[in-house]
């Protein structure tokens, strides 16, 4: 449901779409909204083949069908080839093939409880009895809130889970940004403290690529447009 990737009939414009029309919700109804755009360490390549493997087990997937699975990652090799050389093989020991045609169905399986994890917490926005506190395409990941005590467990709880499954967040890459009210007698603060994530504070941003688009704290779309138009004049 917060998985937008590597499904039939979505795309990045469609979860960037949902992102931008909650968030303009909340701001034209006079709340701040607190996001955070996560960045994961090479999140393909972590995977971890026997935890997903007993997610897999866990969905029913024949014993057989996983079995198989078993054998393929378990006897997987690879080698590196450099100006013209071959290395010698070597096993890989997690992480899903590049190209692979189930690569993106394990990967979605992969962090499906995490995210629903944090869809659950009951912490952030709702529309109507709807959760969009997590929004993800593949491993682009943002969550949202109305408050910061409120981003703060999420970015926590997301940490959390991330940590069970061998996932690890980049903090230099993380970012967080504040959506203040359209009514100026609604703002609170013109300034926050830091997020954390883990030992290490995540700094502020006033505008934000995610999945292509610019986004920013004013939701104002001219810089995406003034994006566009350069990608249209450059052919």
């Amino acid at each position: 449901m917060y998985q937008f990737g590597f499904k039939k009939g979505h795309s990045t414009g469609l979860c960037t779409n949902i992102l931008k029309h909650t968030v303009n919700y909340y701001s034209t109804h006079g709340s701040h909204v607190f996001l955070c755009f996560v960045d994961f360490s090479k999140a393909f390549d972590k995977v971890n083949y026997w935890k997903l493997l007993n997610m897999l087990l866990d969905d029913g997937i024949s014993i057989t069908l996983v079995g198989l699975l078993s054998f393929w990652f378990s006897h997987q090799e690879m080698c590196i080839k450099w100006n013209g050389v071959i290395s010698g093989c070597f096993s890989v020991g997690n992480g899903t093939r590049q190209g692979g045609v189930l690569s993106p169905y394990l990967f979605s399986r992969y962090i499906r409880g995490l995210l629903q994890n944090v869809a659950d917490s009951h912490i952030g926005c709702y529309i109507g009895c709807m959760a969009v506190n997590i929004l993800a395409y593949a491993d682009d990941i943002v969550i949202l809130s109305l408050s910061w005590r409120g981003l703060q467990a999420l970015i926590d709880k997301l940490l959390l889970c991330a940590r069970s499954i061998d996932m690890a967040c980049n903090a230099r890459k993380t970012v967080c940004m504040v959506v203040n009210p359209q009514c100026r007698s609604r703002v609170i603060s013109s300034s926050f403290p830091l997020f954390t994530l883990g030992s290490s504070q995540l700094q502020f941003v006033s505008s934000f690529r995610y999945l292509g688009h610019i986004l920013t704290n004013t939701l104002s779309d001219n810089k995406d447009i003034q994006c566009e138009k350069k990608h249209v004049f450059s052919y």
